[in-house]
C-alpha cells in the first residue's frame, strides 16, 4: 500500500510507502500549523486518507514562507525541517514549478531525493 500526491492536473508527482507518505503528510500538518496555515493553504490538499492533491502554486509560496522565515535560524527546527523541503521541491520540479534561491543545505536535501520514485 502507498500515498499518491498527484497534481490538480491529474498528474501523479510521488507514491511513497503507505510509512513514508503518513510522516511526510504528518510534517506538513505540523508545519503549516506552525505557521497558523491549514494543510490545503500550505499546498497540500487530502482527498483520502492516504491520497493527497498538490497544489503547485500554493506549495510554492508555502516552502518560501518556511525557508524564508527567521524560525529557520534555529539548527534544530531547520534540520528537521530540510527534509520536509527537499521532498517538497522535488514535488515542485515535477510538476513543473522549481523554486529558485534556495540555501546550499536544503539544494543538497532536494538534490539527494531528486532520484525518488515518482
Amino acid at each position: 500500500m502507498s500515498y499518491i500526491f498527484t497534481t490538480v492536473d491529474d498528474e501523479d508527482v510521488w507514491s511513497p510507502a503507505l510509512r513514508v507518505g503518513r510522516l511526510f503528510a504528518n510534517m506538513g500538518v505540523t508545519l503549516a500549523h506552525n505557521f497558523d496555515l491549514d494543510i490545503s493553504d500550505a499546498g497540500l490538499s487530502p482527498m483520502a486518507a492516504d491520497f493527497y492533491c498538490v497544489d503547485p502554486a500554493k506549495l510554492a509560496v508555502f516552502v518560501r514562507t518556511v525557508l524564508d522565515s527567521s524560525v529557520m535560524t534555529h539548527q534544530v527546527y531547520r534540520e528537521l525541517a530540510r527534509g520536509f523541503l527537499g521532498v517538497c521541491l522535488v514535488l515542485l520540479e515535477r510538476s513543473g514549478i522549481p523554486v529558485e534561491d534556495v540555501p546550499p543545505d536544503v539544494a543538497r536535501c532536494r538534490d539527494s531525493m531528486r532520484n525518488i520514485p515518482s
